[in-house]
């Protein structure tokens, strides 16, 4: 969503959402143009008010424009230089064929810092919230810039150390199921929220332990069929490794993969996970935890 450099208008081009998401209850998204936008709700929600008030304010800014609210963001849009803006968001057609109001990003923001600042008779607590939520946000961001810094880095070299491991280990058996394919689930999970995976981390290593001696105590070798051990490899920048032609793990019945699954959540994510993330010294452990929890089905009525 440009602006017109001769008279500060919104270009009527054919803009269209290319994203659309919904965080924190905010609808949200990106334009064609690249342009990131808050929907009317969105900027509502933000701001800690009523969409209708907005809608009429917003709607009407050829003549809100002249008064002291409109006065307010009308400054606060030209201190960005974006003088004698003509209107305040674009109509586009969202991906499911319906009208909505699409806020630039700049007109979000002068309208949060309206309410957060300057808007009386009106309780401000949620939009100075955002407001300081955001500008931390954005201090943060340009110091990792300025640096050079990616704070995702640890998260991504984790990712590409299990999507390794992933693709030397995947000639199992169709008989049989790999611990290690089986902790998928659990294991992105817990490497999106920071946990490391490298050469010095083996949940699949605490699992298998935990579901052998399971496996054991239950007898479920008479149930489901023997165990058996199979090639187990890791990556070149593993120290492990330099003993791969020597590793191998268990590799369980593909019947007892139910059995393994309802362990998994209910056994070792519930009652074990907590001991081994807590001897890790995670400081996030809790919201880990949490992250891994399933939802239960709904109650019949």
């Amino acid at each position: 969503m440009s602006i017109n450099s001769n008279d500060g208008s919104l270009h009527q081009m054919q803009l269209f959402p290319v994203v659309e998401v919904v965080s924190d209850d905010i609808p949200m998204g990106v334009l064609n143009d690249g342009t990131p936008y808050l929907t009317l709700y969105g900027l509502a929600k933000l701001c800690g008010i009523d969409d209708t008030p907005l809608r009429v304010f917003t709607s009407n800014w050829d003549t809100e424009k002249n008064k002291p609210r409109g006065q307010k963001v009308a400054a606060y849009l030209a201190e960005k230089g974006l003088h004698n803006v003509d209107r305040l968001y674009t109509r586009v057609l969202n991906s499911s064929n319906v009208e909505t109001h699409a806020y630039p990003d700049y007109v979000c923001m002068a309208i949060l810092r309206y309410y957060a600042l300057d808007a009386a008779n009106f309780d401000r607590s949620v939009a100075i919230g955002n407001f300081v939520r955001l500008a931390e946000y954005t201090l943060k961001r340009m110091i990792y810039e300025k640096s050079n810094y990616n704070p995702n880095a640890s998260i991504d070299t984790s990712f590409e150390n299990y999507r390794a491991r992933i693709k030397l280990n995947d000639q199992i058996p169709t008989t049989h199921f790999a611990v290690f394919r089986e902790i998928a689930d659990i294991a992105m999970n817990l490497i999106g929220g920071g946990f490391p995976m490298d050469d010095t981390t083996s949940l699949d290593g605490s699992v298998g332990i935990h579901w052998g001696k399971y496996w054991s105590a239950n007898g479920l070798s008479e149930r489901f069929g023997e165990r058996v051990q199979h090639q187990h490899l890791f990556p070149e920048n593993y120290r492990q490794s330099a003993a791969n032609k020597y590793i191998t793990a268990w590799i369980y019945p593909i019947d007892a993969l139910g059995v393994f699954r309802k362990w998994l959540h209910d056994n070792y994510a519930m009652e074990k996970l907590p001991n081994y993330l807590g001897n890790k010294k995670l400081s996030n452990a809790s919201e880990l935890l949490e992250s891994i929890k399933k939802p239960a089905l709904p109650n019949k009525h």
